[in-house]
């Protein structure tokens, strides 16, 4: 059939149009418009008008630095040098891909992360172009908070600085000198820069996992890695799934289709939730559980399974310790320095049923046999048996699995529907469906591990998992994401953060240095005992003096504890460390005024920049090169300086080294060039004894080992650090910068008669293979799950056990603190106001990011408020959007009121991370050092720290300080407030 041009068939219709109408009063012209719009309007520029409106010369890729573990690459566009607009890239590669399809980007099975993405990044150049945007470098004038600056060149700004870090390590020690960042794994370099010279001038580089409550204690203490997670494609893997405080629809939009995929096709999931969460209206089963009370709920399903014998028998007698005999008279674990002069206190045992005996545990960490495979043998999970020791004499001993029934036997579903507020038959239903519906898995966020107790949470997730045979297997395990910490890459990031070795580095727990310095309260003394064993009297002080001590957890400067040495500068970058701390009252009227010098380095004037001393500006997302990761996802890509840095910014790397050479030059005008820092622990023994040359200090900062001297010839030093991180790393072993998405930067806008668009010349690489720091290794085809070494491979973990270890006997554990097995402890009451203050992830912001920018502002009625039950609101003579008060003891804050259905009774609730510019319209602060308690505009006024002593313990196993690992978590979950008319 012969095809008739359109304009050819629009002139044949016109004409009909024409004939019909003839003689009529109505033209032919009239009918044009609707018959051949093309060519009825004398005016053609509409033709154009959207067509114009996103017209660019070229395009780039980065990603968004935000700590919300997304990991998104994006596409800028650029006109006029101005970048107007953005939207996701949709190239990453699919995990299993079709033969058939070349590209690699359609998949056989797995659902693709293309694209990912979501509102709230969308609005980045908001923070590029908007009022926020620190333009100059800025040095304060007049009060700290008090937003009075003066313009300074980067010269003086940079000197300034540097008078102050070399007097100050001159005359109180380079101890008094503290860095803090956070997450890494969200721009490589950017915190490796400034690691990097805290690591050669000899200051203290701090935590922010732990501090921010994201580290899952549980973890560590049960499986000793500090978090390993499965991609987010693995959900569709499982059969069932429990979310427990992770909030999924609103929290990891980017990777929320899984999930929803994954109950297309017939995954059961629950949602235990306090509140009407929006993810639970995509949850089979909602369960309204009381704040704070999920670890019972876990404790009553391990009951249940256990004593009806569902659990997993062979799984649990080769991949946990609860086959482990522990002594009836100590309550410690059997070891064979019990048994035998010189035998080693890590080597465990258990009782072999088949042959009666007893034999030692292969796989712990006493044991020469790394393996966790036991032949024939068959643990004993139950009896008591008598084992002759060294001395003589006859000690009984049982497996941990009895004392784990004894354990379980109070957590009925009875007794635990009291607690929880849950059903006790759905309690019994749940557990069976757990014990039943394989693979399954518990997806955890910071519902539940910002508590106090967020460690038995933790353990208790683990241990229903562990006993059903649901950890190390495809659709199964613990699934922590609050926070983007991992960094996969991580050996090429130590390379390139410590040049003189971690050995050589001070570290320093955040939450820990933010009570001492900060002089907080020690409200939870009521919960510990009031006498220790050796009848010093008790509180959670007695147990950081003994922790530091023992140097079970360093705590800096030097000799805090003894002669009251304090911290005298803090440099603060890619993070808001004022506006997230806990106690942000004590922060600011105890800790800061200890601090001769706050400096921020920072693209917007947030929290942290308005108490500085000293406010740097520095690139944002589109202005740089940096690398992202996350645990969401087994992929990497850059950020690419899409455009250059704007107005008089720098990127963080260039910072830190021009920081490094004003540093040199003071060193030299001082005649202090350097000097011999040798670090004794608490009981005198060498800790490190290092020379810290501050002469050839910008030359030390340049040069990488091995690697050569940045910058590289033809690459700027920016770049050229990228990818010594992806050198020196097994994940990206033979990736560069360019092929990760690097060649993507500045890409021109085709020319309008090629027939499609220039596809992207690289594309984010998938992870080749993994190091020993994570738990599985990388399959071709396979999304990323945990512990596939352990189950597989049957490769010991790093516990003293080489197993999930779910019984600890460290002294604290057994004799002071009942905690050597998992359990249920209510949350702190501390504060006597009548409700539960909770501060969850929200929908338009990532943390503080973009909580002042004015479109996710338009989503949330323009302000911030706080969210009541009708009852709660009515009994207070309250009416939607009142000014409220929310109060304690500790501090105040005052927001707008929005009365919600979802929200249980006893509960107030507001999302976190409100700058405090942007509450303080209401209440402003009127003396520049008022007492605790008197400030306003703070999220976190009404919070304190509080301190766990169990995350204080060391010198034990798995339980080694390590930063971001191991150490005492700013919980804030516990905090109670009353609500009032303002």
């Amino acid at each position: 059939m012969k095809q008739i041009p359109r304009r050819d068939f629009l002139k044949v219709t016109a004409g009909t149009a024409g004939g019909i109408l003839a003689g009529r009063a109505l033209g032919l012209e009239l009918l044009l418009p609707v018959a051949d719009p093309m060519g009825a309007y004398p005016y053609r520029g509409w033709e154009t008008f959207y067509v114009d409106q996103i017209a660019f010369d070229y395009q780039g890729r980065t990603t968004h630095s935000v700590n919300c573990t997304g990991s998104c690459t994006w596409k800028g566009y650029v006109r006029n040098g101005i970048l107007f607009k953005e939207e996701q890239f949709a190239d990453y590669p699919a995990i299993d891909p079709d033969p058939a399809d070349p590209s690699g980007m359609t998949p056989k099975r797995l659902p693709v992360y293309n694209p990912r993405g979501c509102q709230k990044g969308a609005n980045h150049k908001e923070y590029i172009y908007g009022a926020q945007r620190v333009k100059q470098p800025l040095i304060r004038v007049g009060a700290r908070g008090g937003g009075r600056w003066r313009v300074a060149s980067w010269a003086e700004a940079l000197d300034y600085i540097a008078q102050k870090v070399v007097a100050h390590i001159k005359n109180d020690g380079p101890d008094t000198v503290h860095f803090y960042a956070a997450i890494p794994a969200k721009h490589h370099i950017t915190v490796a820069g400034g690691f990097r010279l805290s690591n050669l001038i000899g200051a203290v580089a701090m935590s922010f996992y732990d501090w921010y409550s994201d580290l899952p204690p549980g973890e560590p203490q049960t499986w000793g890695v500090q978090t390993d997670s499965c991609e987010s494609a693995d959900w569709f893997n499982s059969k069932l799934i429990w979310l427990q405080g992770a909030n999924l629809l609103e929290t990891r939009i980017p990777d929320a289709h899984y999930f929803t995929e994954a109950r297309a096709k017939g995954t059961k999931i629950v949602a235990f939730f306090p509140e009407y969460a929006p993810v639970s209206i995509h949850a089979d089963v909602y369960v309204p559980i009381k704040p704070g009370t999920d670890a019972a709920m876990n404790m009553a399903a391990a009951n249940y399974i256990v004593s009806n014998n569902l659990h997993d028998a062979f799984y649990v007698k080769r991949y946990t310790d609860l086959p482990f005999l522990v002594r009836t008279d100590t309550g410690k674990f059997l070891r064979q320095s019990d048994l035998a002069a010189g035998g080693s206190p890590d080597q465990f045992f258990f009782w072999d049923m088949t042959s009666n005996r007893l034999l030692a545990a292969p796989g712990c960490a006493g044991s020469p046999d790394k393996t966790l495979v036991i032949g024939g043998a068959d643990p004993a999970l139950a009896g008591t048996f008598s084992v002759a020791l060294a001395n003589g004499s006859v000690v009984m001993v049982e497996p941990v699995f009895a004392i784990l029934k004894r354990r379980l036997a109070p957590f009925t579903p009875a007794a635990v529907s009291a607690i929880t507020g849950i059903d006790a038959g759905l309690i019994t239903q749940l557990a069976q469906q757990l014990a039943t519906v394989k693979p399954a898995r518990i997806i955890e966020g910071a519902g539940t591990n910002h508590w106090f107790h967020n460690d038995l949470i933790n353990r208790t997730q683990i241990l229903v998992l562990a006993l059903t045979g649901n950890v190390g297997k495809p659709g199964t395990g613990f699934d922590h994401y609050v926070g983007q910490e991992k960094i996969w890459p991580e050996a090429g990031w130590f390379n390139l953060a410590y040049p003189k070795g971690r050995p050589n580095q001070r570290f320093q727990n955040t939450t820990l240095w933010t009570f001492v310095h900060g002089e907080m309260p020690s409200d939870i003394d009521s919960l510990l005992p009031a006498t220790r064993p050796d009848g010093s009297p008790g509180g959670i002080r007695s147990y950081i003096r003994e922790s530091v001590s023992k140097w079970w957890m360093p705590l800096w400067p030097f000799g805090t504890l003894d002669n009251g040495r304090t911290p005298k500068v803090m440099f603060i970058w890619g993070a808001n460390y004022v506006n997230q701390a806990k106690g942000s009252n004590f922060v600011i009227n105890k800790l800061l005024p200890k601090l001769d010098l706050v400096v921020d380095l920072n693209f917007r004037m947030d929290t942290s920049a308005n108490y500085a001393d000293v406010v740097l500006p520095v690139a944002s997302h589109y202005e740089k090169w940096d690398l992202n990761s996350t645990d969401l996802h087994s992929y990497i890509h850059p950020f690419t300086p899409v455009i250059d840095p704007q107005f008089d910014s720098k990127t963080d790397w260039q910072v830190w080294r021009g920081l490094a050479a004003a540093i040199q030059s003071e060193a030299i005008r001082q005649n202090f060039l350097g000097f011999q820092d040798t670090q004794t622990k608490p009981d005198g023994s060498p800790l490190f004894d290092v020379f810290r040359d501050l002469a050839h200090l910008s030359n030390d900062f340049d040069t990488l080992r091995p690697g050569g001297v940045l910058p590289l010839p033809g690459v700027g030093p920016d770049k050229a650090a990228c990818q010594y991180i992806l050198d020196n790393a097994v994940e990206t072993a033979g990736f560069t910068v360019d092929s990760i998405g690097g060649l993507d930067n500045r890409v021109p806008n085709p020319v309008p008669t090629e027939p499609t668009p220039v596809p992207p010349r690289s594309h984010p690489r998938r992870f080749v293979a993994t190091s020993e720091a994570w738990t599985s290794e990388m399959k071709a085809g396979v999304p990323y799950y945990g512990f596939q070494r352990m189950f597989e491979e049957n490769k010991p973990l790093t516990t003293l056990a080489g197993r999930q270890q779910f019984y600890i006997d460290h002294d604290w554990y057994v004799n002071e603190l009942d905690e050597a097995l998992p359990t249920f402890k209510p949350p702190v009451e501390s504060d006597k106001y009548p409700l539960r203050w909770i501060t969850p992830h929200g929908r338009w912001s990532i943390h503080s990011t973009w909580r002042d920018a004015k479109m996710q502002l338009r989503m949330q009625r323009g302000r911030p408020i706080c969210y009541l039950s009708p009852a709660d609101a009515a009994a207070r003579g309250l009416v939607d959007n009142d000014l409220v008060k929310i109060f304690n003891d500790h501090g105040t804050n005052v927001v707008h009121l929005c009365i919600s259905n979802r929200i249980p009774n006893g509960m107030v609730q507001m999302y976190h991370g409100w700058e405090r510019h942007t509450m303080g319209g209401i209440f402003l602060e009127t003396t520049n050092n008022p007492a605790p308690g008197t400030n306003h505009g703070s999220w976190q006024a009404p919070t304190v720290v509080r301190i766990k002593p169990t995350q204080l313990a060391a010198g034990y196993g798995q339980l080694t300080f390590r930063l971001n690992y191991w150490g005492p978590t700013g919980n804030q979950k516990d905090t109670r407030v009353q609500v009032v008319k303002a």
